[in-house]
């Protein structure tokens, strides 16, 4: 089991298709189903179940997949560490959608004219999912909007750091078909047009919509991937939605639709505890000076 062995089998698990990994990995098929097989007679077990000509992991391969993206994680962090001056290498990025259209685009720029030598990827998913990411070392770091506890303090799970960056004032549009309402409380019942499980924003409306006494529960769930959607969803009447004052400075706001205060929410930058680069440290190092918070 070597290093060249997990990139392949990682990039076969991504596809699951050999064809599609070789054609990303610049190999030939047959190269690539020859590392697989060795892989598994080394590892002993079956890391793919092959259905006709479709690939899925086996119990097995999703579990060394975890171990796998661990192992590269940290060789990658070995690497950067014997060159701490100059950034270089891979750094894995991720950030909830709200923060890829409101925030990020000076801030990268700038990172990729100062550090020509990293290769940025960029993924985008809720909070929650992005989290994960980070713990498992599929992802070097983050930026979420990390959930409170009871005492308002902000819960992180121990095996990650944070740095809050963003301080995001959310508002709650209304459709036309809801004019009436002035205040929060005075909302009885309709659709919530929102991302999936794992989006603190999503959390935070519902837990605020449940605060109107005899009302919360009339509120439906709709799921959608974008905000353009949660705002066509808005303007159809169908649905209410909550979203970032930054992010819907970006958008067309459609006539008639009720805008209302929803509180804030904090942004900030994770990272794994035990893992540090000094392009992660540059990158940290930049978004900083886009920071809206008072020192």
């Amino acid at each position: 089991m070597n290093h060249t062995s997990l990139e392949i089998f990682q990039i076969v698990a991504e596809e699951l298709s050999v064809v599609k990994a070789a054609r990303r990995l610049g190999r030939v098929q047959s190269n690539v189903t020859t590392r697989i097989q060795q892989l598994e007679e080394e590892l002993d077990v079956q890391l793919f179940i092959r259905e006709s000509k479709k690939l899925r992991l086996s119990p097995q391969g999703k579990t060394f997949l975890a171990y796998s993206k661990r192992i590269l994680s940290l060789a990658e962090e070995a690497r950067q560490s014997l060159h701490p001056v100059t950034p270089n290498g891979i750094l894995a990025l991720g950030a909830m959608e709200s923060t890829v259209a409101s925030r990020l685009a000076a801030p990268l720029a700038a990172f990729s004219q100062s550090c020509p030598g990293v290769k940025l990827t960029l993924s985008t998913n809720p909070t929650r999912q992005l989290m994960e990411k980070v713990i498992c070392s599929e992802l070097d770091c983050a930026l979420v909007a990390l959930p409170k506890g009871e005492s308002s303090a902000v819960v992180c799970p121990e095996s990650l750091d944070f740095h809050p960056l963003y301080l995001e004032k959310l508002l709650l549009v209304l459709p036309a078909t809801m004019g009436k309402v002035k205040k929060i409380e005075d909302i009885t019942e309709g659709h919530l047009a929102t991302f999936a499980k794992g989006c603190t924003y999503r959390e935070m409306t519902v837990g605020l919509l449940s605060q109107i006494p005899g009302k919360g529960e009339n509120i439906l769930i709709q799921e959608v991937n974008s905000y353009h959607a949660m705002l066509a969803c808005v303007a159809s009447g169908a649905s209410m939605c909550l979203l970032p004052e930054s992010v819907l400075s970006l958008l067309q706001l459609p006539d008639g639709l009720t805008v209302l205060d929803a509180g804030t929410a904090t942004t900030q930058f994770i990272w794994r505890r035990d893992f540090s680069s000094p392009a992660m440290d540059k990158l940290l190092s930049v978004l900083k000076n886009t920071t809206n918070l008072t020192a």
